[in-house]
């Protein structure tokens, strides 16, 4: 491809195919990244609906199943639809404080209703995907990766911080662990041996996950009572369709499109030190949008990229499509086989926290080497201020948004909304100077 190098210090490239061990090293990298973001939706709609444990279990089977499905669809493709970039897909806690509003009020049912149509929308916005590409230009995607980046470390902070644990939020314990993992991390990635750099976030957690038994800190019992073998079906729940929650819902979904061409476009800078194509943008959405249609008719919450992974990417040098393929197959068999995925649920909170903590700070630093292409004038300046100030704002301060009605305040407390709608209306209304359109007309040729 025109303008595409390989970084160098990307161990395995997209086409490659790293041995068997490795590979399968390597992909429960992306599923230990992934798991407890791809299970904590279901599992906060199974305390506020008050299901019982065998609901409960078929709920996280659903999000396992479909995860894996999406992924698989996302790298591998079926004709136009997936970006074939070794992207990870699941449930996106992005929708969080949607599900949740929709779930409290309405019921499961409404909110699988709202999120198939918003699905199909996503999929539509996929087909104009060429026409947005020239609005999220270098500056503009730079400024949406730099969010998501930043907006996501608060939750990797609350994690690796043990929020939901016994001992609760900044125990010494939990600090303790968290800081076990990063400091593991930091350790295999200065290691001179590659399989060990390339698995430091997994090394990490198994490290961390190990001590933490060995110190009675990890409760079993989810494995006992998880069936052998289950296969989760669709249409479990009766859909409803109210007009509040899918206008909920259609604001969350331009939200996910955003943050998937931030998260391509991340990806493909951290590795090929390129911009994604139009083919794969397009692609992309696609998959997004098709992935969260099908996970409502599996009795799952809407599925979309994630960022945690492109930040898995980032840190471990590891960019080849096979190992995802291969954690998408894992994903499916764990949705048949709950006691598998019960292992990994029993993953202290801190341990986990540990590991995205740092790949979220991968991310932001993916939208910092976006911004460095661009010319750092004062106007591009102004912009990045005003957008990140205001859509970084909004999400640590999420009570300022009440003023505009809880549809409206779930879409700005996201942060990559604002952000972005702010760094677009700025890039048009704000004058280039002559230098900086003949660099951008220059960087647009040579993509």
């Amino acid at each position: 491809m025109s303008g595409e190098t390989k970084r160098a210090d990307i161990l395995y490239n997209i086409d490659d195919r790293p041995p068997v061990g490795k590979s399968v090293i390597f992909a429960f990298q992306h599923i230990l990244a992934m798991f407890a973001g791809n299970v904590t939706v279901p599992l906060l709609v199974i305390n506020i609906v008050g299901l019982n444990s065998e609901e409960g279990t078929f709920l996280i089977q659903c999000a396992l199943l479909v995860a894996g499905v999406a992924t698989l669809l996302q790298v591998r493709g079926i004709k136009a639809v997936g970006s074939r970039l070794p992207i990870v897909m699941g449930t996106s806690n992005a929708f969080l404080s949607t599900v949740v509003a929709i779930t409290s009020q309405y019921g499961i049912g409404a909110c699988l209703g709202a999120s198939f149509i918003g699905g199909l929308f996503e999929a539509v916005l996929g087909n104009f995907i060429g026409r947005l590409k020239k609005i999220f230009n270098p500056l503009v995607s730079g400024i949406v990766v730099m969010t998501i980046g930043i907006t996501l470390i608060p939750t990797g902070m609350k994690q690796a911080a043990g929020s939901k644990t016994a001992a609760g939020l900044g125990a010494p314990v939990n600090l303790l662990l968290s800081g076990l993992v990063i400091l593991v991390i930091v350790l295999c990635s200065r290691s001179r041996n590659k399989t060990l750099k390339s698995a430091s976030i997994l090394v990490g957690i198994v490290v961390g996950y190990v001590v933490a038994a060995v110190a009675g800190l990890v409760d079993f019992s989810a494995i006992g009572q998880a069936a052998a073998f289950s296969v989760p079906m669709p249409f479990r729940y009766r859909w409803e369709f109210h007009w509040s929650a899918i206008v909920a819902m259609l604001f969350m979904y331009v939200a996910t499109t955003v943050e998937t061409v931030g998260d391509m476009t991340a990806l493909t800078v951290v590795a090929q030190n390129r911009q994604p194509t139009p083919e794969e943008s397009r692609g992309g959405i696609l998959a997004d949008g098709l992935g969260s249609a099908l996970a409502a008719v599996f009795n799952a919450f809407p599925n979309t990229s994630y960022t945690q992974n492109i930040g898995v990417v980032n840190l471990t040098g590891v960019f080849s499509r096979s190992i995802v393929n291969i954690g998408a197959v894992i994903l499916v068999a764990m949705s048949l086989f709950p006691k598998l995925s019960a292992v990994i649920l029993c993953v202290p909170e801190p341990v986990l926290g540990g590991a995205t903590l740092i790949t979220f700070m991968m991310v932001f630093i993916s939208g910092v080497s976006l911004i460095t292409s661009v010319d750092l004038s004062s106007r591009n300046m102004l912009i990045m201020a005003v957008s990140l100030g205001i859509g970084v704002g909004f999400s640590l301060v999420p009570d300022v948004t009440k003023v505009f009605g809880e549809s409206v305040s779930v879409c700005l407390n996201n942060g990559i909304v604002p952000a972005s709608l702010i760094a677009i209306a700025l890039d048009w209304f704000l004058p280039k100077d002559v230098s900086e359109a003949a660099g951008e007309e220059e960087r647009r040729e040579a993509q």
